[in-house]
């Protein structure tokens, strides 16, 4: 049985293993969008109570966690909003996962603050792609964009961050 049908069959139970199955994932997406854990917690906690009061609205015929992303970035969105009326901001530099291994450290970093440079809606759609390991369908799903805007965005910031590391872009490679 999927999560979503358990959920609309026994909301406890379901909840319990919406939690198990898809928190840690939703909370790693919410750290990269919010300043601080406590807000990334308050934000994942919001959107699970909101898929299992709304699960009704889930069509099967879609991806169930680019379903609760889409929750997920709508709250956040309305409280950038509320709080920031004039600015949407999606992460920065420092709220992008860490990355390690070695001497490959120091670029991997190098790397990392040049994607939270980026302009909030490539930023995200880059987040997404790259660091949430969502396709481009998924991407797109949980954006609302179509998927030649995802591909655009993502042709755009590997062009940016080529440029900015001083390597030119290949040509012929073009989109995804």
């Amino acid at each position: 049985m999927e999560v979503w049908q358990e959920i609309a069959k026994n909301a406890e139970r379901g909840a319990e293993r919406l939690v198990a199955e898809y928190g840690d994932r939703l909370y790693a997406a919410a750290t990269l969008l919010c300043r601080n854990s406590g807000d990334a917690e308050e934000l994942v906690f919001r959107t699970l109570a909101r898929a299992v009061a709304k699960i009704r609205q889930f069509r099967p015929s879609g991806d169930f966690f680019s379903w609760l992303y889409t929750i997920l970035l709508n709250f956040h969105r309305m409280e950038v909003r509320r709080n920031r009326p004039d600015i949407v901001l999606v992460g920065t530099p420092h709220d992008l996962p860490q990355m390690s291994g070695g001497a490959a450290n120091v670029a991997a970093e190098e790397l990392r603050e040049l994607v939270g440079r980026l302009p909030p809606p490539i930023r995200e759609t880059v987040v997404l792609k790259y660091f949430s390991g969502m396709s481009i369908e998924e991407v797109a799903a949980a954006l609302n964009i179509p998927q030649g805007t995802v591909k655009s965005r993502l042709f755009t910031a590997k062009r940016i961050l080529a440029a900015a590391l001083g390597r030119p872009q290949q040509k012929g490679k073009g989109h995804e």
